[in-house]
């Protein structure tokens, strides 16, 4: 049983707020309080002394059916009027209930019977009230979600727009080209590897080491401190208050188990590990290769583009990838000096002192905007 706890009553006669309940009588104008009496606790609880508990009858009061007043359930006749408990039809919770499902059923019909609240609007209330607590609750919850997904996007979007070409109206200023031809020389080169390849010619081998693998070469016995929980024991909580119907009310507790770290040392084996060597046959030979030796560069500043000569290689020596790029220099209409890469088609194209409209990518590359 939990501990008892001092209620309160109002009088409906006379408005006296706040009376104990373990006064039967209002102290102001002397009527007794009746079945509809309602008690309550106060906000800071007042809780009754253990040893006066011990003396209060925890039943119900019992409702006098010729004058309606309380009596406590220790008294055989109403104190009001003398009839006989035994008369009595109802004790305090019963008529509470009594009450609550009159109450009840009173609602109900109120609801059916309302002429100005048609089913289209029931119907409408009991369909957007649960849709809106779905969405406001489902906001709550992936709140955190949202949040990460505008962020990400934000960074994509402000990635893309870095990204994107931007225009510019540019007035040239200058431009120049810069052509080279690679050159490579046919030579015989020493190499290794784990396999012979086409046209090599084996000097020799040797069984080296290719790899290592991880193998287990002993254990060790160690200890270590393991975190662990235990019930030390039993907490009583309060979970409610329950009217008992007589001016007081009880606490209605439960125990749940108080739980307490403590460590114990455990033993284990770790793995002590070994590097193990893998062998494999592994080749030296010689192998004639093409490689890259020089460029044949040329430039200008003009438009008066060329190749450099490749006349005068030598027998073991080829031409190889050819590399060119067209830069534009020029001013922007705030005054700004760009310089860009244009494919040859536009370059020729492009005249000194003219302006025109240049999409420039990221990487500098530009293409001519012609209008129609």
């Amino acid at each position: 049983m939990g501990r008892l706890i001092q209620g309160y009553w109002d009088c409906k006669y006379c408005r006296t707020k706040g009376i104990s309940g373990a006064v039967r009588d209002c102290p102001n104008c002397g009527k007794p309080r009746d079945g509809n009496t309602q008690f309550y606790m106060k906000s800071k609880i007042d809780y009754v002394d253990e040893e006066a508990a011990k003396t209060i009858n925890c039943n119900p009061d019992w409702i006098c059916s010729f004058c309606d007043s309380l009596n406590s359930d220790s008294n055989k006749n109403c104190i009001s009027c003398g009839a006989s408990k035994e008369d009595s039809k109802l004790n305090y919770l019963q008529n509470k209930v009594k009450h609550q499902k009159e109450n009840n059923k009173m609602f109900d019909n109120s609801v059916n019977n309302e002429d100005n609240y048609s089913v289209e609007q029931e119907k409408s209330v009991k369909s957007e009230l649960p849709n809106n607590n779905k969405f406001k609750n489902f906001v709550k919850k992936h709140y955190i979600k949202f949040i990460a997904i505008f962020l990400t996007l934000s960074v994509i979007f402000g990635i893309t727009a870095l990204l994107l070409p931007r225009n510019e109206n540019i007035t040239v200023t200058g431009i120049s080209w810069e052509r080279s031809i690679d050159v490579e020389k046919f030579e015989t080169i020493q190499e290794s590897g784990w396999s012979l390849p086409s046209g090599a010619r084996l000097k020799y081998e040797k069984n080296e080491i290719y790899d290592y693998e991880k193998v287990v070469d002993h254990y060790e016995i160690k200890t270590k401190q393991v975190e662990k929980t235990r019930i030390s024991g039993y907490e009583t909580y309060v979970t409610g208050y329950k009217d008992l119907g007589n001016g007081y009310f009880e606490e209605i507790t439960d125990e749940r188990p108080v739980y307490e770290t403590y460590y114990e040392t455990e033993e284990y084996k770790e793995p002590i590990y070994r590097q193990e060597p893998i062998y494999k046959t592994k080749y030296y030979y010689e192998i004639d290769k093409w490689l890259y030796e020089r460029a044949i560069k040329t430039s200008g500043n003009d438009k008066e583009v060329y190749w450099g000569e490749t006349d005068s290689l030598e027998d073991d020596e080829r031409t190889s990838t050819k590399h060119e790029k067209y830069y534009v220099k020029g001013n922007n209409r705030d005054g700004k000096s760009l310089e860009f890469l244009l494919s040859y088609e536009d370059w020729t194209n492009i005249q000194i002192d003219t302006e025109y409209e240049v999409s420039i990518s990221f990487d500098g590359w530009g293409e001519i905007i012609y209008k129609e």
